[in-house]
This record gives structure tokens, C-alpha cells and sequence, in this order.
């Protein structure tokens, strides 16, 4: 029952997360940008519209947005939001997010397009490699609890100290994957038109209405997903008690406004140098063991 109704609230401030997002980026770039909470306009929107289906597309593009979302949701379902717990494994949610990946990337093969199918091959090698350094992203946690469980890792960030070289080297490491994930600049850029540079979009170009509908909402879920993921492993004071819902929410807020000050100070980079930005969060996460093994905390 509490995994139910953890998944209904993400759900609910997904589209918020989102929004605050954007209007953080506007602002910081000299524009009075959208309300936060325009993303559930434009969520209610598409869900009144009908939806429009290429021709010859079978039935994997048309279950994929469900499949999309209800992965993501699974993932959201195993996350500690308030209480470490659980018994889940953090696995759980890494092979729901692939499994949202795969659907994805497969519904856009099965529009016939060009564009959905360019779409689908960048985000297949982007997740190549993405997904991997997420796991090591986690390993620093990992080895100090000995365990995947997700009680053992958050008992083991709060063993750090606060301001240790670990931890500071994680966070480095697991937001750079977070800005990976989310499809935000450098890697992408969420509010491009232009076909040849989309990667995510161009999966969804010929979505309309609900299915549309469906696929954002999915989208805004991981997103918040991840920001929670980021603040259970590398903030974890705060999960119970009776402020520990203003702590989850401030946590969250920094993080999302972290993400547009992130992408108001980068430019997206050519597709091609998108594994060495990876690569650099690997190596911190790399550094952060090594200096675990070498006993600095």
C-alpha cells in the first residue's frame, strides 16, 4: 500500500518537477518563461486530443508509451522516499529504466521514419553507455554497505561525513549521469525543433494525444525518479520524522534548480563527445573508491 501511494504522489508532482525546471532556466536566461505548473496544462491538453497513427505501425508503437510509463512507475515504486525500510534492491529500478528505454526505442523502429529511427538508434548507444555508468555511479555506496538492499546503502551515506571527499565525488559523478538521463544540455536539449539534433524527441515525433500524453508524464516521472534517487543516496538525512517531508522537498527543489542552472551554463556538445562526458563521471565515480580503498572518507 505505501508503494502504491509513493508512486500516485511522484506521479502527481512529476509535471511540477518539471515545470520548476523550466522556469528556473527561463529566468536565468532574461526570460519570464512558463508558469511551473504548465505542464499539467499541456499534460490535460493532449489527453482531450485524438490520437493519430502512422501508417503501418502495429501494435509495439502503440503499447509502448503504457509500457514506458509503468516501468518508470516500478521504479519509482521501489525508491526509499521516506523511510529506508524496504527491502528492495536498487538492481530493481536500473532494469525498469532499461526496460522504458527498449520500449521506446522500439516504437520509434516501428514508425518507419527516418527521423524516429535516428531518434532511436542515438538514444540505444547513449543508453549503451549511460546505464553502466549509473551503476558504477552507485558503487561507492555499494561497497561501504556491503549490499545492494537499499536499507545498507542509505545506513552507509549516513555513516559518511557530511562534507567527505566520497560524497562530494559521488555527487559529482551521479549528477552528471542525472543530466544524462534526463535528456538535458549538453546531451540534449529537450526544447529543440531541429530534427538532426533531437534525440529523445525525435522518438516521439509522431505521438499525438493520450499516447503523448503518456510518454511525457513518463518522462517527467523519471526525472523525478532520479532527483529523488540522487537526494536518497548523497543527502539522506531527513527521510523520517516530522519534517520529513519539508527535508524531501527542499532536497528535491535544489536538485531541480541545479538542472536549470546546469543547463543555462552549458551549450550542447556534438553527439559524437557525448561517451567522454560520460567518461567523466566513471572516472569520478572510479576516484571515489579508490579513495575509499584508500581509506579517506
Amino acid at each position: 500500500m505505501g508503494s502504491v501511494l509513493q508512486v500516485t504522489l511522484l506521479l502527481a508532482l512529476a509535471p511540477l518537477a518539471q515545470g520548476v525546471t523550466q522556469s528556473v532556466k527561463a529566468r536565468l536566461q532574461g526570460r519570464r518563461g512558463p508558469l511551473p505548473w504548465q505542464p499539467y496544462a499541456v499534460a490535460l491538453k493532449l489527453l482531450r486530443r485524438q490520437a493519430v497513427w502512422p501508417q503501418g505501425s502495429t501494435a509495439v508503437m502503440r503499447a509502448a508509451p503504457f509500457v514506458h510509463l509503468a516501468a518508470i512507475a516500478v521504479a519509482a515504486a521501489s525508491l526509499p522516499l521516506f523511510s529506508a525500510a524496504g527491502a528492495s534492491e536498487i538492481l530493481l529500478p536500473l532494469f525498469a529504466l532499461a526496460l522504458a528505454r527498449f520500449a521506446l526505442g522500439l516504437a520509434a523502429l516501428d514508425t518507419g521514419t527516418p527521423f524516429a529511427g535516428l531518434g532511436s538508434s542515438r538514444e540505444m548507444t547513449i543508453g549503451a553507455v549511460v546505464e553502466p555508468v549509473l551503476l558504477a555511479s552507485l558503487l561507492p555506496w555499494a561497497v561501504v554497505a556491503g549490499s545492494t538492499a537499499w536499507p545498507a546503502l542509505v545506513q552507509a551515506s549516513l555513516g559518511m561525513g557530511v562534507f567527505s571527499v566520497v560524497r562530494l565525488a559521488a555527487f559529482a559523478a551521479a549528477f552528471l549521469v542525472l543530466v544524462a538521463e534526463t535528456g538535458r544540455l549538453p546531451v540534449d536539449n529537450p526544447d529543440t525543433h531541429l530534427e538532426l539534433t533531437m534525440i529523445h524527441e525525435a522518438m516521439v515525433l509522431e505521438y499525438s494525444g493520450p499516447p503523448l500524453a503518456l510518454i511525457l508524464w513518463g518522462t517527467w516521472l523519471k526525472q523525478i525518479f532520479l532527483v529523488a534517487l540522487v537526494a536518497v543516496l548523497v543527502f539522506p538525512w531527513g527521510l523520517a520524522g516530522p519534517y520529513g517531508l519539508l527535508w524531501t522537498a527542499g532536497k528535491w527543489l535544489l536538485l531541480l534548480a541545479a538542472l536549470g542552472v546546469s543547463e543555462s551554463l552549458t551549450a550542447k556538445m556534438r553527439y559524437l563527445r557525448v561517451p567522454a562526458y560520460l567518461a567523466t563521471s566513471l572516472a569520478l565515480s572510479l576516484s571515489a573508491l579508490a579513495l575509499q580503498a584508500a581509506g579517506v572518507h
